[in-house]
């Protein structure tokens, strides 16, 4: 596909501030003059262990379990194509039946057992592809759902249970993607595949380039640093309209019982240093955010920090038409 000029502008639809940095949805209708045919919906922001963290009780996670506008959802995107009454998912979460849930009523299904139409996987972290077991025997036991993935998933998936199971039973078919080659999802929406470099403890870590026939989105929920790939994260940013990437953890000071350069992923200090002159132009969101993460306290000074700069936090359920 020839590379296209897309408008530089977002439209978050039926979304409503109540509180500096966080949204509610007020199902407002959007203008039909900005919407296209094909809509990337945010239905997770959080790391892999959500927010709140299982067994934490940090002032993060107390304020999330106190108050649900706190919480977030594990890392993942919707891409809807309502021309085909089509929808896939980027990432398969621990959180997937709230995620399937709000999938569901997004495109108003009537239908009684419900699942997206493919799955695109990034990686084998424990956020991003274990809600696959839900598609399985004991639960959904769907039949051949196309799941997306670099070649290390695919043998990751059919060398290891229970994963292996899911492919026996044809619950699941595998499908290759091949890095930098752009793949049609649907008639309305492709998807450019590219290997970031991050932790390969089983697989590599892909990506994603999500093309509509107006505006471009890049997502990058995990990346070891930006230093460490060799690709030229400013000049790729400057080529889309949004750019929802890596924003685990704002500094440093986060989880000094851990050594956080071990966990492997760029400070948001330090993206916002990189990127300053990019976000006047690209509209970026830090996404997988940590349950420590500084920036999710509302008033501190580590969202100003953010917002002066230009740049935003993703919240769930936020919406780029493409």
């Amino acid at each position: 596909m020839k590379r296209r000029t897309f408008l530089n502008s977002i439209l978050v639809g039926g979304l409503m501030v109540t509180k500096p940095g966080i949204f509610l949805s007020n199902n407002k209708k959007v203008s039909q003059k900005n919407e296209t045919n094909a809509l990337v919906k945010v239905i997770g922001t959080a790391q892999d262990g959500g927010i709140p963290h299982a067994g934490c009780y940090c002032t993060n996670c107390i304020k999330a379990r106190k108050n649900k506008l706190y919480s977030r959802l594990i890392s993942s995107l919707a891409l809807i194509d309502f021309s085909e009454n089509k929808t896939f998912l980027i990432d398969a979460t621990p959180d997937i039946r709230k995620q399937l849930d709000i999938l569901h009523n997004r495109i108003k299904s009537k239908k009684k057992r419900f699942h997206p139409d493919g799955i695109f996987l990034t990686h084998a972290h424990i956020g991003h592809y274990t809600g696959l077991m839900f598609f399985g025997f004991e639960a959904l036991s769907t039949s051949q759902l196309p799941v997306y993935c670099s070649s290390q998933m695919h043998d990751f998936l059919i060398n290891n249970g229970p994963w292996n199971l899911l492919v026996k039973l044809n619950n699941i078919k595998i499908y290759i993607l091949e890095p930098e080659k752009e793949f049609n999802v649907s008639k309305n929406i492709s998807i450019i595949p590219f290997v970031v470099p991050h932790r390969a403890e089983y697989t590599d870590t892909l990506g994603f380039i999500i093309c509509g026939k107006k505006r471009k989105l890049l997502y990058i929920p995990d990346i070891q640093s930006w230093e460490a790939w060799k690709k030229p994260i400013n000049k790729i940013i400057e080529e889309v309209d949004f750019a929802l990437i890596d924003g685990t953890f704002f500094s440093s000071d986060e989880l000094p019982h851990r050594d956080l350069s071990k966990i492997g992923h760029p400070f948001i200090l330090s993206s916002i240093k990189l990127l300053a002159n990019i976000a006047k132009k690209t509209k970026i969101y830090f996404t997988h955010l940590n349950h420590s993460n500084l920036s999710l306290n509302p008033e501190g000074k580590e969202i100003e920090k953010i917002k002066e700069n230009g740049f935003e936090l993703a919240v769930d359920g936020m919406e780029f038409f493409i």
